[in-house]
């Protein structure tokens, strides 16, 4: 059984899920047996419990260096979650890649993948909200944007290269 914590929305309670088999999660004292099928790199088809529902999703590197977080879209709602294993929160107990502003130097991978396309160079300036590169993982092309005015100091990332989570991509600098 693998365990980790959501976040929906930014709410301050996290609420467990735990992964029971393949097909069955635990989420919030509820049983649930769901199946998921990409019917294309952002979109998925998730059932649960027999309901069907669609999602559009996105990689959000907004949150914290070791946790997966997505931005989801379902039934016209949008949904910021944030999803740590047990392992993924000890590991941002000791991280250090933010600097006292909150800004983080390091674009790391939020997951295992493959690189599809660098956009950006050294030396480049990058204004927030521009996509710096896109990772494709679990069938999805994900976009990971900059979060602030930043310069590009170093592009450790190659095109067609496999990536590990928490892999170093990109180094920025903050605009001033």
């Amino acid at each position: 059984m693998k365990k980790y914590y959501i976040n929906l929305n930014n709410e301050a309670e996290q609420k467990l899920l735990t992964l029971i088999s393949h097909n069955t999660v635990s989420y919030n004292d509820s049983e649930f047996e769901y199946e998921y099928k990409f019917i294309a790199p952002t979109i998925m088809t998730l059932r649960i419990n027999n309901n069907n529902y669609i999602i559009k999703t996105e990689i959000d590197i907004d949150t914290e260096v070791k946790s997966i977080g997505f931005i989801a879209e379902l039934n016209g709602n949008t949904y910021k979650i944030i999803c740590k294993s047990e392992l993924d929160l000890l590991l941002e107990k000791f991280s250090k890649t933010k600097t006292d502003k909150g800004f983080k130097k390091d674009v790391v991978s939020p997951m295992p993948g493959s690189i599809v396309k660098v956009n950006v160079k050294e030396g480049d300036r990058i204004k927030k909200g521009q996509v710096l590169l896109v990772l494709e993982a679990m069938k999805m092309e994900n976009e990971l944007k900059a979060t602030k005015d930043c310069i590009v100091t170093k592009v450790l990332a190659e095109e067609k290269k496999p990536v590990d989570k928490g892999q170093i991509l990109l180094k920025l600098e903050p605009v001033e």
